[in-house]
């Protein structure tokens, strides 16, 4: 990871905060989810072969890697992220999908309850919010370079010699 690189990636966070700075529960969420979605998308092409046809993995009605939790089951069985950061993702994803589909949705509600009462959300130390959106910012940190860091992880596309040299 260069110099620029991490200059880039530290606006981008900055860019994150802000807009959500005088968001409601439920854009926050939204907009830590949208980044984790992108911060995974990242470290999945980072390890893929260099081939216009990763792109439709990821865009498209029927792209295996075109949900959260679809980016977030293939980076765990890949190994580019841990088991913690998948419960994470997922306690996020859980909630945003509680946003997008209850209209009366808040931290009080009993599916968001549920999900914030897993012990990796809930600390203890706080109210069940503010736990929540401690854990789901914090989430974003150890996605935010990872690409950058296992970029060297990539894997060479497949060539019939290899093939016959195994």
């Amino acid at each position: 990871m260069n110099e620029q690189q991490a200059w880039e990636r530290a606006e981008e966070l900055r860019t994150v905060l802000e807009h959500s700075a005088d968001e409601s529960d439920r854009g926050i969420t939204l907009i830590i989810a949208a980044h984790i979605e992108a911060c995974l998308r990242r470290i999945l092409e980072s390890v893929l072969i260099d081939s216009k046809e990763v792109a439709s993995l990821f865009d498209g009605p029927y792209a295996p890697f075109g949900s959260l939790s679809g980016k977030m089951q293939a980076a765990f069985v890949l190994g580019l992220i841990t088991k913690d950061e998948r419960d994470r993702i997922d306690a996020v994803r859980g909630v945003r999908n509680v946003f997008a589909h209850e209209a009366n949705a808040n931290f009080e509600h009993p599916k968001m309850v549920k999900i914030c009462n897993r012990p990796i959300v809930n600390g203890g130390r706080m109210i069940l919010r503010d736990e929540f959106l401690h854990m789901a910012s914090n989430a974003v940190l150890p996605l935010l370079y990872r690409d950058l860091k296992i970029a060297g992880w990539r894997r060479p596309e497949l060539t019939q010699r290899m093939v016959n040299d195994l």
